[in-house]
């Protein structure tokens, strides 16, 4: 969240390094939240609570913002979808090495970095623009929530019931999740 926010802020920039920019300060949100979030400890119950509060306000938050569409089609060739996926490959393998750098109570928040927004508000804010940036950054945060449902509901259910049914259990209660959500949202006229 605290990544997306830094690359949503960062779009406002109109300079020769935006792209460049947006990476810098989106890492830079992460790494502050990370760190101040890998003193806190965890709870069970109230950790979840938060991280979904915090996850309806931006909900609320953007979802006020206006959308941008892509104006123009780009037709995408071998060499783009090469280029893609080395970008994302990159990435993840850059992400996934830095917890052997850092102590362990950092390292676990490395696995929570977006791997996959990252690569995907790149190629768009430079294949595109940074508008087209800010709509998946600001529809982003109402799917995020359910990944705090589907994580709670594995701790409770692997254990119990398997990894498979766990799994099939999550899976379930997070898009249930997102659908009743979205329904008190737009009944109370939020989203």
């Amino acid at each position: 969240m605290a990544f997306s926010i830094g690359y949503y802020i960062s779009t406002f920039y109109k300079g020769k390094f935006e792209i460049f920019l947006s990476l810098l300060i989106s890492f830079i949100s992460y790494l502050i939240i990370a760190f101040i979030l890998a003193y806190v400890p965890p709870h069970v119950f109230f950790t979840p609570f938060i991280v979904i509060t915090l996850m309806l306000i931006a909900s609320i938050y953007f979802a006020k913002k206006e959308n941008f569409t892509i104006d123009k089609s780009v037709k995408t060739s071998l060499s783009d979808i090469l280029f893609r996926s080395i970008l994302t490959i990159s990435i993840f393998l850059i992400v996934s090495s830095l917890p052997k750098y850092v102590s362990s109570n950092i390292a676990g928040i490395f696995s929570s970095f977006p791997t996959i927004l990252l690569p995907l508000l790149l190629i768009i804010h430079f294949r595109h623009s940074k508008l087209q940036a800010r709509t998946i950054i600001k529809n982003t945060p109402f799917g995020l929530s359910s990944v705090v449902i589907y994580s709670l509901v594995v701790y409770f259910t692997y254990e119990k019931i398997g990894i498979l049914y766990g799994t099939l259990t999550a899976l379930i209660c997070s898009v249930l999740y997102v659908f009743i959500q979205g329904k008190i949202l737009k009944f109370f006229k939020l989203i």
